[in-house]
């Protein structure tokens, strides 16, 4: 039954999770944003705002087309959480037991994603592939694997137009999405029962939609254009208008983010507060979408970024020459109720080629 364990941990790479616990659902998070905070509403000046707001797609200055462009990120007990689960008997229903126990309060975390893109000044596409997965054992009297995995693969397309001298710029964008999830809690006698590879098989859902996000962005001049020649851009995206629901799948929610950016030279500043109405996920936490985030260009091709995730500080560096880019980062995102509850500490690597 090593085979069934085997499965469950494929399925982390095929079909994805994101854990019962109570992080916001999402499709992408792009590198840079991670970086910054996650504020990226009002700045989404690259391929990143078909994912977070469309009106940017307006800022973008030049052609690009990046057909590698890959992420990998883990929690820092991914990697102990999911080699147990590898190595667990599943009809040794003591050692099921024990790895429960053991793993008791823990949260495990992969995801992987492939976004290659093509971007020029007002238009944008792109192609999606993401894994996401979370595992947590819950219930410290009848411990359980709880499992939340979802897969998706997908097209996206946007387009923005610059209205009133470039001071307000108006965006849309469609998606195509197909996606797997799976989301459920597995007791000791689910595990070891001999139709747990049938069950995993029968838990996995399917759906697919088209989804529609519209975006605003409108830059206010400054009254002393000599001190701070850079306009305040104030962003409003709503993501999800049409489409979220997914059949059987995992659906996604609707949800409306307000962010502020601003540069200074070579530093750049954002804020957001993302789902102002509260319809994402199972709690309206206030402190769960605040974001803050800055980024500063040290040389040319390096760029420093720090920002505050939903109340955890994050920190990264981005290197980009004429045709590479790498990124490494750090954040930790909130997986209980409530900010300040229960945070996972993740890390991320970047890899693109662009011309």
């Amino acid at each position: 039954m090593k085979k069934c364990v085997g499965l469950l941990y494929i399925l982390i790479f095929l079909f994805s999770w994101n854990i019962f616990a109570k992080e916001l659902p999402y499709i992408y998070k792009g590198a840079r944003p991670l970086g910054m905070g996650g504020a990226f509403t009002a700045l989404s000046d690259d391929a990143n705002a078909l994912f977070y707001n469309p009106a940017g797609l307006a800022n973008i200055k030049e052609t690009r087309v990046s057909p590698i462009n890959l992420e990998i990120e883990g929690s820092k007990d991914a990697y102990n959480f999911h080699k147990d689960a590898w190595d667990v008997d599943t009809d040794n229903s003591q050692e099921v037991a024990s790895f429960l126990q053991e793993h008791l309060g823990d949260y495990g975390h992969i995801s992987t994603s492939i976004f290659p893109n093509y971007t020029k000044p007002n238009l944008a596409f792109g192609l999606i592939s993401t894994a996401k997965s979370n595992l947590q054992v819950r219930d410290r009297q009848y411990p359980k694997l709880s499992v939340d995995a979802t897969g998706d693969v997908g097209l996206c397309a946007g387009y923005a137009q610059p209205f009133l001298d470039n001071t307000l710029l108006v965006g849309s964008n469609l998606k195509y999405l197909y996606r797997k999830s799976l989301e459920n809690e597995y007791s000791v006698a689910d595990i070891t029962t001999h139709n747990f590879k049938s069950r995993l098989r029968d838990d996995i859902n399917n759906g697919s939609k088209i989804l529609l996000d519209l975006g605003v962005i409108y830059k206010i001049q400054p009254a002393l254009e000599e001190v701070a020649p850079e306009p305040l851009q104030v962003g409003l995206s709503i993501s999800n208008l049409i489409g979220n629901k997914l059949g059987n799948a995992a659906d996604l929610d609707q949800h409306v983010d307000l962010g502020v950016s601003k540069h200074i030279g070579d530093l750049t500043l954002a804020a957001d507060y993302v789902d102002i109405f509260g319809w994402m996920g199972d709690d309206n936490d206030i402190g769960k979408r605040i974001h803050l985030g800055l980024e500063y260009s040290l040389i040319k091709i390096i760029r420093l970024r720090t920002g505050v995730n939903q109340g955890y500080m994050t920190y990264g560096v981005g290197v980009e020459d004429k045709n590479v880019q790498f990124d490494l980062l750090t954040y930790a995102e909130e997986v209980g109720a409530h900010s300040g509850q229960q945070k996972d500490r993740r890390y991320l690597l970047r890899l693109g080629v662009v011309f």
